[in-house]
């Protein structure tokens, strides 16, 4: 089957294939992130033809689904078709590699917190884009993780938080040696900054602050960007020892907010949820964009309120953290 773009791009699609996949085999590169239905990232609407769903779109409500949304992760074409996908040209060229990994440093930032750095083998050349996550294979388990290091550093540099009763956490926080073997896949993920020169807005729970970090110290080192809008970031926690990365800027000004979901007696930031805070402070979203990283109940409001408020819709950036199957 035969897919179309409104940009007028084209790329065949085998019967047992997502149109993600689909896309990306032949060189396109659509927005996507978890890739298993759950963020929503790959949303795209079915102008014409007919697909069918090869895992669950949970991701779609009921009104989406009526009004022809599709997750391009989880459908597979049956007819000739037509979507109205845009393909991101910035990611053409960076190419999804399966590389062996030495554990070079391990820092407990926190009780459950870990920073990772990872060594690859000196030919590797691994290129990504700052904002983009990886897959680490240990043994049989394969976890995602964002890129906290910028494309310039000899190592990868990986925030890890603790999942109780988490087999890979288990690994990271308790039999974690230097020098051990892992494999890293990637990179992967749309999640990157197309639009430096206008006022950006940062949301993070947790370790979703890791892609963060990197595209800002990534403007931090590019000799060519002048910063000319504000740049205000809301990183949220529930405890304050997990604020774990101290932002110590040169060149940028930027504006943080620590903020923890529960109020405690010593704590004199600001409270409650990130996207809350954000639209708050912010007076005027029209000509804003916001990149959220973190839970995917973070996410889905955020980008309902700040739509709400007046962003515009392709001024939206996420990638949601989301279970592993």
């Amino acid at each position: 089957m035969l897919v179309n773009t409104t940009e007028s791009k084209q790329f065949d699609v085998q019967d047992d294939q997502s149109i993600l996949d689909a896309a990306l085999k032949s060189g396109l590169v659509l927005e996507y992130s978890c890739k298993n239905g759950q963020c929503g990232v790959c949303k795209a609407t079915l102008l014409k033809g007919d697909v069918v769903e090869l895992q669950a779109q949970l991701a779609l409500s009921d009104r989406e689904r009526n009004d022809k949304k599709i997750l391009t992760c989880c459908c597979a074409a049956v007819t000739d078709i037509e979507i109205d996908a845009v393909d991101l040209s910035a990611l053409h060229g960076i190419e999804i590699k399966t590389l062996p990994a030495r554990v070079s440093q391990v820092a407990y930032l926190s009780d459950n917190i870990v920073e990772v750095k990872l060594r690859l083998p000196p030919t590797a050349n691994f290129q990504f884009i700052e904002g983009q996550y990886l897959d680490v294979i240990w043994n049989s388990i394969r976890r995602s993780y964002s890129i906290a290091s910028i494309s310039s550093e000899k190592e990868i540099t990986l925030l890890i938080k603790r999942f109780e009763n988490g087999q890979m956490s288990d690994y990271w926080f308790n039999k974690i040696l230097a020098n051990d073997l892992l494999r890293i896949e990637g990179p992967k993920g749309t999640f990157f900054l197309r639009d430096a020169d206008t006022p950006l807005i940062f949301l993070a729970t947790g370790t979703g602050i890791a892609p963060i970090k990197s595209i800002l110290h990534r403007l931090e080192h590019d000799p060519d960007y002048q910063q000319m809008h504000p740049i205000a970031v809301y990183w949220g926690s529930r405890y304050s020892e997990e604020f774990v990365w101290q932002a110590n800027f040169h060149k940028l000004k930027v504006d943080f907010y620590h903020v923890l979901s529960k109020p405690v007696a010593d704590w004199a930031g600001e409270t409650g949820y990130v996207q809350d805070n954000a639209i708050t402070n912010q007076a005027d979203f029209s000509a804003s964009a916001v990149y959220a990283c973190g839970s995917n109940a973070m996410i889905q409001s955020a980008k309902q309120k700040f739509l709400a408020s007046g962003l515009p819709e392709n001024r939206f950036h996420s990638d949601a953290f989301v279970q592993s199957f």
